[in-house]
């Protein structure tokens, strides 16, 4: 099978997209297609592999969509697979009058994000790709039920999972750095955008009510946002009285060396598809105090109770818990990592995202057998 998997961008490592080309060793013709410049640290990833990348530019999207056809083309792709909603938009103009086209797959790395934020015509548009592709790929169980309330039939409905090379080992010198930096008698540690979803604004009221409640701890927030988010960010921290309790240190490079140096990872988010951080450091066996929403569940859901989306007191009485049991929480982390390092391994993420790609190919076929 001939693989022609569109990414939006090279820029910076993706353990989903490495784990694909893992995968591929052997098994496929892989070749991958990208917009903008293709002059980031995964296009340096990719070069070290042989593997070939077609860079499609910037600029209008039906010129965009002529380049993604020609790069297919010289691929001999039997299947394009396309990343996220701006890749996933792309290919599905692509496929508009294009006779003869491979088989073509979207896998979906949002949940309910447009629909939060009220974007219409973003969910406009992740119904046309639905109805354009002839595979929609799900990473977790919530994001397949988003699929389905926004028209996508069950048979054209398949699920990958998400997962990271964990035998890549920590600079254990930038832990003890991190650790280093500590303030107060606990650390915790949240990873991710400051955008509406992740729900910050409740992370931080839990926060004030675990210090009000006498528990010596700090929260370092590592995640990049809007100037207007992070003002806001900073306004309810100074409101709540955490100013010498919460950090926001933007973008952290050795972001998992951070969540090692913490007693626990805390998660708040409204929505999830699946959420990488969670995962992370879950299997580096960090304690985890998340919500349940969307994707949360399958990763965490069998291990432990989550906490509801938006409660700011029950987010506060969990992290209570946690960091009151030390001894108690780190054995129930050794034994969940167990768990999470063998269903997000790198080796069965990217064999399940080519198994989609099979999967598109088998149902390409069949559709046209059909007609």
């Amino acid at each position: 099978v001939r693989v022609l998997q569109v990414i939006p961008g090279t820029e910076g490592r993706n353990e989903i997209l490495e784990s694909i080309v893992k995968s591929a060793t052997g098994e496929v013709d892989l070749e991958f297609a990208t917009l903008g410049d293709g002059d980031g640290e995964f296009a340096v990833f990719l070069r070290e592999h042989g593997i070939p990348l077609h860079v499609l530019g910037s600029g209008l999207s039906l010129r965009l969509a002529v380049r993604l056809r020609a790069a297919a083309r010289l691929s001999g792709a039997d299947v394009v697979q396309a990343h996220g909603h701006v890749a996933g938009r792309l290919l599905a103009l692509a496929t508009v009058g294009w006779s003869g086209r491979p088989a073509t797959a979207v896998a979906r790395h949002h949940n309910l994000f447009h629909h939060i934020v009220r974007k219409r015509i973003n969910v406009l548009v992740d119904r046309l790709i639905i109805r354009r592709v002839d595979l929609m790929v799900a990473s977790s169980t919530s994001v397949g039920d988003t699929l389905i309330s926004e028209g996508c039939a069950m048979e054209r409905l398949a699920f990958a999972t998400n997962g990271r090379d964990w035998d890549r080992q920590l600079d254990m010198d930038a832990v003890d750095a991190h650790r280093a930096t500590r303030r107060a008698a606990h650390r915790l540690v949240a990873v991710g955008n400051l955008k509406l979803e992740k729900d910050y604004p409740t992370m931080l009221r839990a926060m004030a009510r675990l210090v009000e409640s006498g528990v010596d701890a700090e929260l370092v927030i590592a995640g990049t946002g809007s100037p207007e988010a992070c003002r806001d960010l900073d306004s309810l921290v100074a409101e709540l009285g955490l100013d010498d309790r919460v950090k926001l240190a933007d973008w952290v490079p050795d972001v998992l060396e951070l969540m090692q140096s913490a007693d626990a990872l805390v998660h708040a988010s409204l929505d999830e598809a699946s959420p990488q951080a969670v995962y992370e450091a879950a299997g580096l066996q960090v304690p985890v105090v998340a919500t349940w929403a969307g994707g949360i569940r399958d990763i965490l859901g069998r291990h432990q109770e989550l906490v509801v989306p938006g409660d700011d007191l029950e987010l506060a009485s969990q992290l209570a818990d946690v960091l009151g049991d030390p001894d108690g929480s780190a054995r129930r982390a050794e034994r969940i990592a167990v768990d999470i390092r063998d269903r997000y391994s790198s080796a069965r993420c990217g064999s399940s995202y080519l198994r989609t790609c099979r999967l598109a190919v088998a149902k390409r076929h069949g559709q046209r057998h059909a007609g």
